[in-house]
């Protein structure tokens, strides 16, 4: 690696170190959610007034108009959008906050022009370890890092892993956990922060870092952030981003992919059917050069049971193995069948946001 690369390396690294200090330190600080002592004889202030004085409140401050109200039902309904489309596909950041235990079991099969067929079977989500800690959870393919939006095959087929989350806590939009990715040879520790919430009406974002270690790699730096936009009320328009960038890394590798998706009614009005458009880019900047891109369309069905999915993903790729290689166009075929486990697949009770994956 040249000098040049070198100093930059070493500075992202120093870089890093204050990005994760930062909220480390909050989440450490047991005074933080405590208010400062104050004389009790004295007014306390709150958005430039003094409570208790004869001042009287604004009624707009207090009262909430029709906008109020139309803005309010906006925001509910692009939240409860995107919300129903990761639960929906199953995203790993949402399953891994899951406020219970959820396993999906894949069945892939996969067609490519250059790889001929391949079959595997996946496990993926987490189970809760009570008995032991109730922010303690045992994670399936879960530590390789967050996969933001409709997860395209070229990052579903990943090695299976199991590692430990432990929550260290949740303050507003973020939370912050502890990784361990757990195998026969080694221990990969790290870190995780997640901050989420709305930008505006129909606007929403979800930014993921994590740091880890492992032997082979050293520390590396995931960073993942995705911008959703409400379209219509089935309608929902993703920006997903993610850089890797560590010790043996390519210089930065990065991915972007937009993503267009659109929910279906049956008859009986439940959405079990969604349809998805999508391309994508990724490539490196060491050396600088775009090893793939991508398009492709997908459909994922709910079909007969509640807890039984369906897909089906073609795609063409414009793909080069190394910078000096010439680029090839190839077609990639996947079928995928999921299976999802989780408490009460009768829906007896009051649903959760892990159980709307099955139950919308």
């Amino acid at each position: 690696m040249s000098i040049r690369y070198r100093a930059i390396q070493a500075h992202l690294k120093r870089v890093a170190v204050i990005l994760f200090a930062v909220p480390a330190l909050a989440w450490a600080d047991p005074a933080a959610d405590v208010d400062p002592p104050r004389d009790q004889g004295d007014p306390v202030k709150r958005d430039d007034r003094e409570v208790g004085t004869n001042e009287p409140e604004d009624p707009d401050q207090t009262q909430p108009n029709w906008v109020d109200t139309s803005h309010a039902y906006v925001t509910d309904q692009t939240q409860s959008l995107t919300e129903w489309m990761d639960n929906f596909f199953g995203d790993p950041a949402e399953d891994i906050e899951a406020p219970e235990s959820l396993l999906r079991l894949q069945w892939i099969n996969s067609w490519d022009e250059e790889d001929d067929e391949k079959s595997k079977l996946r496990l993926r989500g987490k189970l809760q370890l009570p008995a032991i800690s109730k922010r303690l959870d045992l994670v399936f393919s879960g530590e390789d890092g967050d996969d933001l939006g409709v997860l395209s095959e070229e990052d579903r087929d990943l090695d299976d892993r199991v590692g430990l989350l432990y929550n260290l806590g949740e303050k507003d939009r973020s939370r912050l956990d502890l990784t361990l990715g757990i195998s026969t040879s080694e221990l990969r520790p790290g870190i995780r922060y997640r901050n989420k919430g709305p930008i505006n009406d129909r606007n929403r974002y979800r930014f993921t870092q994590r740091i880890q270690y492992e032997d082979d790699e050293g520390f590396f730096s995931t960073s993942q952030l995705n911008l959703d936009h409400a379209l219509r009320e089935d309608t929902l328009l993703r920006w997903s981003n993610r850089a890797v960038y560590g010790e043996e890394t390519e210089g930065v590798e990065w991915r972007s992919r937009v993503s267009l998706s659109r929910r279906l009614r049956d008859e009986s009005k439940s959405r079990n059917t969604v349809l998805t458009a999508f391309t994508s880019v990724k490539g490196y900047t060491d050396p600088a050069y775009t090893r793939n891109y991508r398009i492709g369309g997908l459909i994922r069905s709910r079909v007969w049971r509640r807890y039984l999915f369906m897909e089906l993903e073609p795609s063409y790729n414009w793909r080069k193995n190394n910078e000096a290689d010439d680029r090839d166009g190839v077609w990639n075929v996947v079928f995928r069948i999921e299976i999802v486990f989780m408490r009460d697949l009768r829906h007896t009770r009051t649903n959760t946001s892990a159980d709307q994956s099955v139950e919308q």
